[in-house]
């Protein structure tokens, strides 16, 4: 596998998650082995939970199936459908407006809007629909990354 450390990030009801993936040295005969740390941000920036566990390189696939089918029947049982994105039907902030705007007015050509609308409905944990909807409504033109019905800040 070779060396690797990576993380990302979602928003979900105010809070900030981030999962964070390294390989460790070898050590002995045990092979490859992968750190994951998951991290709880409050609305305030402060870790509040965290913890951490380390698996075999070889196991990943098997331990992130049986992750994923854990908290998806959790997700189910508490009345939220894993298909369900964490922040849908919760109200924007104005942050988050801010950020949306900022996100898709940098982004140029980088990415079919598609694309884009699809990447930023993960980042921001709601559907690529509601994203299309919210660049409407902050001025953004939801078929053209990097396009704005307003002037960009900052802009000539």
């Amino acid at each position: 596998m070779g060396i690797v450390d990576c993380s990302a990030d979602i928003r979900a009801n105010g809070r900030e998650y981030t999962v964070r993936a390294a390989t460790l040295p070898r050590s002995g005969e045990d092979g490859q082995r992968v750190e994951i740390a998951l991290t709880d941000r409050d609305p305030a920036g402060v870790a509040t939970e965290c913890g951490s566990f380390t698996l075999h390189a070889d196991n990943l696939a098997a331990v992130g199936k049986l992750i994923n089918q854990v908290l998806s029947g959790l997700s189910t049982l508490s009345g939220r459908s894993a298909a369900t994105p964490a922040n849908a039907s919760a109200p924007w902030t104005k942050e988050q407006d801010d950020e949306l705007f900022t996100r898709w007015t940098a982004a140029g050509d980088t990415h079919s809007s598609t694309a884009l609308r699809r990447i930023l409905a993960e980042q921001f944990g709601r559907t690529t629909g509601s994203i299309r909807a919210r660049l409407l409504r902050i001025g953004c033109d939801p078929d053209a990354p990097g396009h704005a019905f307003v002037p960009v800040p900052g802009a000539s």
